[in-house]
C-alpha cells in the first residue's frame, strides 16, 4: 500500500481548518496551545508552526503573543454552490458574483484524450480556452475548455471573459440538448496550485463534461477543478427500488 504523499503539515492543516470552519473552537477562547497541538497530532513543533501559517495566511486564526491562539470562523465562507443539474456557467447567481479571466486563448488540435470524449478524428481544430474564474477576487476554479471550431469562431476571448459559454453557444444558434459530466477528485499540479493559491498536491473538486447539440454532436469539452473549501456541489436525493430493495436516487434527471 502507498504512503500519502501529502504533508504531514498540510494534512494537519486540513484537519484544523474542517474544524476551525465547523465552529469546533470558541472564537473567544484560545484554542490548544501549540505544544498541544503538537503532542495530539504526534508531530514537531516545528511541523505544527507550519500548520499555523497556513491557517493564519487563509485568515482563519489570530495568533497574538502572550494570549495564545484564536479561531476566526468566516460568518460566510462565500462558498459557491452549484446543484447536480445545474452547470456552473449557467448560474446567474455565479455570473453576478464571480470574475472570469481568460489565461490561453487559441485554436489547435484536440489532445487525444479530448478527441475520444467529443468523437473527432485525430488532429482534429478545436478552441482552447483556459479560465480562472474568483470569488471576490479569490481564485476557486480552473478551467479548460475544447469547442468545435466552427462554433468556437463565432466568439473570442473577450467574449469568455463576460458571458457564459451556454449563453454564447445560444447566441451562435446552437441548441443543446444535454451533457455527459463526471465528477471526481484530483491533485494540484504546480501550474493549478500558483494561480489557485494552493500547495502544490491539495486536494480539489475535479468535473469534466461533455456538451452536445440536438444532433448529437459534442460541441465542448470541460474539465474544470474547483478549491473545495470554495465550491460546493449539492445533489438532491429521493428514496427509490434499487437491486437490492430501497436505495437513494437523484430526485431529478441528470444531464
Amino acid at each position: 500500500m502507498l504512503a500519502d504523499p501529502t504533508p504531514l503539515y498540510h494534512r494537519i492543516y486540513l484537519v484544523l481548518r474542517e474544524q476551525i470552519l465547523d465552529h469546533k473552537f470558541d472564537p473567544n477562547a484560545p484554542m490548544p496551545s501549540e505544544l498541544d497541538l503538537a503532542r495530539a497530532y504526534s508531530v514537531s513543533r516545528v511541523t505544527l508552526r507550519k500548520t499555523l501559517e497556513l491557517l493564519e495566511r487563509e485568515g482563519l486564526i489570530l495568533r497574538q503573543r502572550g494570549r495564545g491562539t484564536y479561531a476566526r470562523p468566516p460568518t460566510n465562507p462565500g462558498a459557491v454552490q452549484a446543484d447536480i443539474s445545474g452547470l456552473v456557467e449557467n448560474l446567474l447567481a455565479m455570473g453576478l458574483s464571480t470574475q472570469v479571466k481568460v489565461l490561453e486563448f487559441d485554436y489547435l488540435p484536440a489532445p487525444p484524450d479530448v478527441a475520444k470524449d467529443m468523437g473527432f478524428a485525430a488532429g482534429t481544430i478545436a478552441q482552447h480556452a483556459v479560465r480562472l474564474r474568483s470569488l471576490n477576487d479569490k481564485p476557486f476554479s480552473y478551467a479548460v475548455t475544447y469547442v468545435r471550431e466552427d462554433i468556437g469562431r463565432t466568439f473570442g476571448a473577450e467574449d469568455l471573459a463576460k458571458t457564459s459559454l451556454l449563453r454564447l453557444f445560444e447566441m451562435a444558434g446552437v441548441k443543446i440538448a444535454g451533457a455527459e459530466q463526471r465528477v471526481s477528485a484530483s491533485a494540484a499540479d504546480y501550474v493549478v496550485a500558483e494561480v489557485l493559491g494552493v500547495d502544490v498536491g491539495a486536494p480539489l473538486l475535479s468535473i469534466k463534461r461533455v456538451v452536445r447539440d440536438r444532433e448529437g454532436r459534442a460541441i465542448e469539452r470541460i474539465r474544470a477543478l474547483y478549491r473545495p473549501d470554495m465550491y460546493e456541489f449539492e445533489l438532491n436525493l429521493t428514496l427509490g427500488d434499487g437491486p437490492d430493495g430501497t436505495t437513494w436516487r437523484p430526485s431529478q434527471k441528470i444531464l
